[in-house]
């Protein structure tokens, strides 16, 4: 680079780097997963109805929620907080938000991808854990007779259920699930002990391996109604002692399990992110109002240069998660509508969008809570609700092996 001067060379690595650039994104582009819909011009508004719903969310959280929170916090009575969260409940049934993001041919409200992460974004931001029919792809999965019984309740809001597939025990692999179903004349018998995030429920889903007449099958999914003759609980472990479970009540195939509701995973984790996108924003807000109030020795923390460089990075993070989830929310749109008309193809092409939402929406929350514990020099009393809260949420390493190998294979000539 003889005869450059330092302005030059400034120059020349800035029109390379801007070249690269754009390479990498039109090559991106050539690979990456198309929208769901013929426009290929993004608008950046939510437009007049997203606004609206987004709006009612936002004013039933502030209205009802948030004053809710210390007495929610306070309390030491759980029947008081279930009482908090079923008249949340009762108010968004009645305002018409409940379940409003399933399907129309479930019988929900069938509100579109970006509308539905709307509702998710503005719920995550109380750290009362509202129920607002969120329920899994699963449920999805149930024949005809069941969904009368199963999944027309659960979208209505007159049952609850808890996915029962954790064991005491923890295992990598299906295939050593503790639990047993072995195949009956009538139907299955499940034996086993399983965990339970939400032990009050009116059903579980049930996973264990599938035992038949010549020897193991797979995994198994079976619908267990709660009070079911040898079933008990214990805290929030679900026990199974020779519990008849009869042949229609089996969630798709024996030995398919682990691919029941697959297809409807990409819609999932991506409503998913954006709950945990509406608690990092709200983490934000909580370390941002104490950093300006508190004071130490004399003045605010927030003239400290750590303090303003830890609620920097966090107001980055949360505002490329903010870009990350409703980009992909908007490459989805229109991926429900494709499932149900059979276009299988257009789900692995918002598959790997999904995962990586996903994945980066739990980091962004770990790096949250982390950055607000020093903030707060130690101690945040709320931050273990939020965690609890957005338990479901933790990405776990399969996802991060899956996302690897598909970037790796976007590599290959």
């Amino acid at each position: 680079m003889d005869g450059f001067g330092e302005k030059e060379l400034r120059f020349i690595r800035f029109r390379a780097f801007v070249a690269v650039y754009i390479g990498f994104w039109a090559a991106l582009e050539s690979s990456n997963p198309c929208p769901l819909e013929s426009s290929t011009d993004m608008d950046f508004t939510f437009g007049e109805d997203a606004d609206m719903v987004r709006q009612t969310a936002h004013e039933f959280v502030r209205r009802d929620l948030l004053p809710q929170e210390p007495k929610f916090l306070n309390s030491k009575d759980p029947a008081e907080r279930a009482a908090i969260i079923e008249a949340a409940t009762r108010s968004l049934k009645e305002m018409g938000l409940y379940s409003a993001g399933v399907s129309e041919a479930f019988g929900g409200g069938g509100l579109g991808v970006v509308e539905t992460c709307l509702i998710a974004d503005e719920l995550g931001q109380t750290i009362i854990p509202v129920e607002w029919g969120e329920l899994t792809a699963i449920l999805y999965e149930c024949s005809d007779a069941q969904k009368a019984d199963y999944l027309a309740p659960v979208v209505e809001g007159s049952k609850t259920y808890a996915v029962a597939f954790d064991e005491p025990t923890p295992f990598s692999d299906a295939a050593k699930m503790a639990t047993t179903a072995t195949q009956s004349d009538s139907g299955w018998t499940l034996n086993g002990a399983k965990v339970l995030r939400k032990p009050k429920a009116d059903f579980y889903l049930v996973f264990a391996s599938a035992i038949g007449p010549i020897g193991p099958i797979g995994p198994i999914c079976l619908l267990v109604d709660c009070g079911s003759p040898g079933t008990s609980l214990s805290g929030n472990l679900l026990i199974l002692t020779d519990c008849a479970v009869p042949a229609d009540h089996v969630l798709g195939a024996p030995g398919k399990a682990l691919s029941l509701g697959r297809k409807w995973f990409p819609l999932t984790r991506i409503i998913r992110a954006a709950a945990v996108l509406g608690t990092c924003d709200r983490l934000l807000q909580v370390n941002a109002q104490y950093a300006h109030d508190w004071t130490s020795m004399g003045t605010h923390i927030s003239e400290r240069k750590a303090i303003q460089q830890t609620l920097g990075d966090m107001a980055g993070d949360i505002e490329a998660l903010r870009w990350l989830v409703y980009h992909t929310a908007w490459l989805a749109r229109g991926l429900s509508q494709a499932i149900f008309e059979g276009n299988s193809g257009t789900v692995p092409r918002i598959d790997y969008a999904s995962m990586l939402v996903k994945l980066q929406s739990h980091k962004v929350l770990t790096d949250t809570v982390n950055r607000s514990v020093r903030i707060h020099g130690g101690t945040i009393p709320p931050i273990l609700e939020w965690l609890q809260k957005n338990a479901s949420s933790d990405a776990d390493d399969s996802l991060r092996f899956a996302v690897a190998r598909e970037t790796i294979s976007r590599l290959q000539p």
